[in-house]
């Protein structure tokens, strides 16, 4: 007699229920996904705990301000020759610059702490827009493209939480499939910028916030300018209004030492230039690709636009870091989470190789997804709306 487990039927039947959700096989299943996603998780907050310099993205514009204020300069070529740590090269537009000085009149401590504390906040705000349910929130952070710009202090951060309130909005009531259909909160809401009753000049300035920081990053900018130009342009003029103000008081010189340092940190003779795809190649190449992957914020599905446009941030990023890693967060969040979770774990080796298979499957998947929807984390109860209707 042969056994029923040799009949495709019976293989059939025990893959859909172990690929449906909220059966008990799919719940052990992602369990046990977790479990080892986690576990490279810790491993990964094991390093930032005992070998990545704390404070390291705020300590290094406090270095710089500190050398403007005495008249040195804030832009070191020399810098590019420094090891890992708070020698690094400052990148950030000198209108920086003032701002950040009077922070020198505080103990450092106390600025490393206020910081922290303010990028722990932010963090968290972006967590609960996303729809992420906050038993899960400590995880999320604990996660390396979180918790490397949190404990080092990077303005990555900040400027995540600022492309997430323009593409998500608040998600009171909106539930993801449980065992009997019961629903459990925690499902981000994406927003479209051409619907929002927030003022233009405010999305303006929060999506382009992003390339302001990081020049080569204009993507969010781009995904606004598609929804809603008003709301993009009139950023655009309030940012380049406070750069071109700040001329006359920081000089010529200073803006034209900020372009400078910004061609040394492209250069693929920088050992340290981050771990893009595009690392190596010459300047105008990774430019090309930055801004292309920007471009295709004209075209991926308004549905999930914010998905696509942060999914894109990093895969054009000429200079990617762990922490840059945390855009691509939203995108994880649309996928199911079985990939989802591999995709997590691959990303927490913290190594080259892990982190892009963890982002090309990453990407792969969300590709797919938009022909078979099965690839997408099942919604119920959803009502219908501006950005493709019900999910599935």
């Amino acid at each position: 007699m042969t056994s029923g487990i040799h009949r495709p039927g019976a293989f059939s039947a025990a893959f859909a229920d172990l690929v449906r959700v909220g059966s008990a096989p799919n719940r052990i299943l992602r369990a046990a996904l977790a479990v080892l996603a986690f576990s490279m998780v810790l491993l990964g907050v094991k390093y930032l705990l005992t070998e990545y310099p704390p404070y390291v993205d705020i300590e290094i514009p406090l270095r710089a301000a500190d050398r403007w204020v005495h008249g040195g300069a804030p832009y070191l070529a020399s810098a590019f020759a420094a090891q890992p740590g708070y020698d690094l090269p400052f990148l950030y537009p000198p209108p920086i610059l003032p701002l950040v000085a009077p922070l020198l009149a505080l103990p450092r401590p106390l600025v490393w702490a206020t910081w922290f504390g303010a990028s722990l906040g932010t963090a968290v705000f972006a967590c609960r827009r996303l729809g992420i349910p906050g038993r899960w929130i400590p995880l999320v952070l604990c996660w390396p493209p979180f918790a490397e710009g949190i404990l080092g202090g990077n303005v990555q951060v900040f400027l995540f939480a600022a492309f997430v309130a323009v593409f998500w909005a608040p998600t009171p009531g909106r539930r993801a499939a449980t065992p009997g259909g019961r629903g459990q909160q925690g499902v981000s809401m994406p927003r479209d910028p051409r619907t929002s009753h927030r003022p233009a000049v405010i999305d303006g300035v929060l999506a382009g916030i992003v390339p302001a920081f990081k020049a080569s990053l204009p993507h969010p900018w781009l995904a606004l300018l598609r929804r809603r130009p008003a709301a993009a342009l009139a950023g655009l003029l309030v940012l380049g209004g406070i750069a071109g103000a700040s001329i006359p008081l920081l000089g010529v010189d200073l803006w034209r030492a900020w372009f400078e340092q910004l061609g040394r940190a492209i250069d693929p003779a920088w050992p340290l230039a981050g771990a893009s795809l595009a690392h190596g190649l010459p300047a105008a190449a990774q430019l090309a690709i930055a801004f292309g992957t920007g471009l295709v914020c004209l075209r991926v599905p308004v549905g999930r636009l914010g998905a696509w446009t942060g999914l894109l941030t990093v895969l054009g990023a000429p200079s990617l870091r762990m922490f840059g890693v945390v855009f691509a967060l939203p995108a994880f969040l649309v996928i199911r989470r079985e990939v989802a979770l591999v995709c997590a774990f691959l990303v927490a080796t913290y190594t080259f190789k892990g982190l892009w298979m963890g982002v090309l499957l990453l990407t792969a998947a969300l590709v797919l997804a938009e022909r078979y929807p099965a690839l997408r984390e099942p919604v119920v109860d959803s009502p219908a709306g501006p950005l493709g209707g019900r999910p599935p």
